[in-house]
């Protein structure tokens, strides 16, 4: 049973050596490309080379140029290898191709050219070069294809139609344009934007609607809708005419401006300068702004402060402008706009309070404060420094005020004390010495009142020896004391008492006829 299986071994790889050394591999090569034609081209050149091994047989009408027409491939030119059958078209396409198509067959190459003059655009489309062979007793069939585009720049679109060109805002306008778009791949842009502005905004973009012409470009006719705000007033739009070649814009053409009609739903004022408060002799204007189309007919209506009678204002290019603020211009100024689109409504009515005051400067301000002009207002604040220097102030003279008064009172104290020890320091009738017959007091009367009060101060300023100015006073009390049978208060010069050296001494520089005896 191994033999056997071993002999089997061995005639299967016999076999297999001897198919393979026979088995021949197709080397069989085509080669066509695809075909741009622009509209300056007058002929499709569409060219099939190949190349085949020697084992490989191409019979006689077997290299053939098809077209795809709907979904299937047709024949339109058969082909033989050099120096065999002439090519030619099939009867089926003779009417189409006959009168324009040249073939031909190198006989020093391997190729099947089919020329196609004066193309049109039935002539696009796709193609492809077969080529049936035997290999090894057997039949192949090889294919190779080949594209014909037609190339055509696009062109101006021939007109855009805005309608209507004239609308109220949030209404729908329709725009319609056409143009040759060219070849390949054809389209239609819509764009809007504004004069004097870089900026464009897509509003449509076709896709490639086909309507071939005879020269083989695509032509397009769009129509799209827009519904447009108060913004789209005064803007245009732009029909531009592109396809996959285009570079850049492309050709394009413009419609009119369009016009928005909106009537005034907004108004402000304007204040210059814009102050809070303004003072007497101030400038001023005062200036309307709305937003509409067509212009709204402005009015500025004054209602001064304390009345409830509005008075129409006189206006240039909307402003009212005031060389010189009075008091009289403070109050309420209200703007109304009105045109034919609208009504005049709450939106389109605006006040505003113009206060006018007389300039004080800085004399407004109160001491205690602190003034601070910028511009032409002023600001008084609070000087917190000022209230602790009053409080210092009073303090202050509170303080002088209540030593002032002690001082006085001390003083008046000290007068009243100096006014009753005078009073008892005169001779009680009781303590009297004998009446001597003179009517005065000896002087040992005064030394005795003097050693029994010890009231007369002693200046020490004074010189030793001297007698003060007290002392004087208590002489001048003792001099006009009263006798019995004396009457008048005159004083009576002592001179027993005098001379005696003891109490009265005057100063050397005293004049009058007091002194003592040392300075005579």
């Amino acid at each position: 049973m191994y033999d056997m299986d071993a002999s089997k071994i061995i005639r299967q790889v016999i076999f297999f050596l001897f198919l393979g050394h026979n088995v021949h591999v197709s080397s069989m090569t085509m080669q066509t490309k695809d075909v741009y034609i622009s509209q300056r081209d007058n002929r499709i050149v569409l060219n099939c080379t190949y190349n085949k091994d020697i084992g490989e047989r191409i019979p006689e009408g077997n290299i053939r140029w098809q077209k795809k027409i709907g979904n299937t491939f047709q024949d339109i030119a058969i082909f033989s290898p050099p120096n065999l059958q002439q090519p030619f078209i099939i009867k089926e396409m003779d009417q189409i191709y006959n009168n324009r198509t040249e073939l031909i067959v190198p006989n020093t190459s391997m190729a099947a050219v089919m020329i196609i003059n004066n193309p049109v655009c039935k002539d696009g489309g796709i193609y492809r070069c077969l080529i049936k062979y035997f290999s090894d007793k057997s039949e192949k069939n090889q294919t190779s294809g080949s594209v014909v585009k037609f190339i055509a720049e696009a062109k101006e679109p021939e007109e855009i139609v805005v309608f209507p060109e004239k609308l109220d805002e949030n209404q729908s306008l329709s725009l319609t344009c056409s143009a040759d778009v060219g070849s390949p791949q054809g389209y239609i842009q819509i764009l809007k934007f504004f004069e004097n502005s870089d900026r464009l905004d897509l509003i449509y973009k076709s896709n490639s609607t086909i309507n071939k012409t005879e020269n083989c470009t695509e032509y397009i006719n769009v129509t799209a809708t827009y519904t447009v705000t108060r913004e789209d007033n005064g803007a245009v739009f732009r029909c531009s005419s592109r396809n996959g070649l285009t570079q850049g814009p492309g050709p394009t053409r413009e419609s009119n401006k369009i016009s928005v009609l909106y009537g005034p739903d907004e108004t402000t004022i304007s204040l210059t300068p814009n102050k809070s408060m303004y003072t007497v002799g101030d400038r001023l204007t005062i200036q309307c702004i709305t937003d509409s189309n067509p212009p709204s007919t402005i009015n500025l209506y004054f209602r001064p402060n304390g009345s409830s009678v509005e008075r129409p204002m006189g206006l240039t290019d909307n402003k009212l402008e005031f060389d010189s603020l009075q008091v009289t211009d403070s109050g309420t100024y209200t703007c109304t706009a009105v045109n034919e689109v609208g009504s005049n409504s709450p939106n389109a009515t605006t006040r505003v309070t113009v206060s006018v005051k007389r300039y004080y400067g800085c004399s407004q301000c109160r001491y205690i404060d602190t003034c601070q002009q910028n511009y032409d207002e002023i600001e008084c604040i609070l000087n917190k420094w000022v209230p602790t220097a009053v409080v210092f102030m009073t303090l202050s003279v509170a303080f002088a005020v209540s030593s002032i008064v002690l001082y006085i009172n001390r003083k008046r104290s000290q007068e009243t004390i100096a006014v009753k020890t005078m009073h008892n320091t005169r001779p009680h009738p009781s303590d009297a010495p004998e009446d001597n017959g003179g009517g005065y007091a000896s002087p040992s009367d005064l030394n005795r009142t003097q050693d029994r009060h010890s009231l007369l101060i002693t200046h020490h300023n004074e010189p030793d020896g001297y007698t003060t100015t007290q002392d004087v006073v208590q002489y001048a009390a003792v001099q006009k004391k009263p006798t019995k049978d004396q009457v008048s208060d005159e004083n009576v010069y002592d001179s027993a008492w005098n001379s005696d050296n003891v109490f009265f001494k005057l100063r050397p520089d005293t004049q009058g006829p007091h002194r003592s005896p040392e300075q005579q």
